[in-house]
């Protein structure tokens, strides 16, 4: 490309003797400076120059080596996460009674309020439990390689969901429980307001 430009910029030059409204007894001049071997002389293109140049074969090979190392990224990504994917369920499957419970409420209470020093905590640990509450976590907001990991294997994912299932239940019982008590909550008070009108 600069090569290029600095032949443009010379033919210009030598052709900026020759411009429109030039003087018809200084055209003869003018010709006879300007004849095809002296254009060519004076403005003859530089030899290009080439830096970091490689042959078709190993570019060739480069692209395969790239291509080879991508593959093996991939790999060891959709395995990382397999791996999580399977700690985590396991981790959720052996959970029973009042640890459930415990469980299944403090993974929703992270999913929902988003406690930032909870999030922390639990992304930091290394207990199985605290990996499976970020694993559930990740999920909620739409983790693509926590979703990986589960469609990887069926078996898994299936396994994943009849637990889902259990800890929906569970949160739905919280919540008919909390409606219940506010229920009781509400008609406590009009109770009370209504003994104040009778006495008053």
């Amino acid at each position: 490309m600069r090569a290029n430009r600095d032949y443009r910029r010379k033919s210009e030059e030598v052709l900026a003797e020759v411009k429109p409204g030039i003087a018809s007894d200084d055209v003869e001049s003018v010709a006879d400076d300007l004849t095809a071997a002296r254009f060519r002389k004076s403005i003859s293109r530089k030899r290009l120059h080439k830096t970091g140049t490689v042959t078709i074969g190993e570019k060739v090979k480069i692209k395969l080596e790239k291509r080879e190392d991508a593959v093996g990224r991939n790999v060891r990504r959709h395995r990382s996460n397999l791996q999580e994917a399977a700690a985590a369920v396991s981790a959720l499957r052996a959970l029973r009674g009042d640890k459930l419970i415990d469980v299944v409420r403090r993974a929703d209470r992270l999913c929902t309020s988003h406690n930032a020093d909870e999030l922390k905590r639990v992304r930091q640990s290394d207990d199985p439990v605290d990996r499976a509450i970020f694993f559930l976590y990740g999920l909620s907001w739409g983790s693509v390689a926590k979703l990986d990991g589960l469609k990887m294997n069926p078996e898994l994912d299936r396994d994943f969901r009849v637990w889902v299932e259990k800890a929906n239940r569970i949160i739905e019982r919280d919540k008919r429980e909390r409606e219940r008590k506010s229920d009781q909550k509400d008609a406590a008070r009009k109770k009370l307001r209504a003994l104040r009108g009778t006495v008053g």
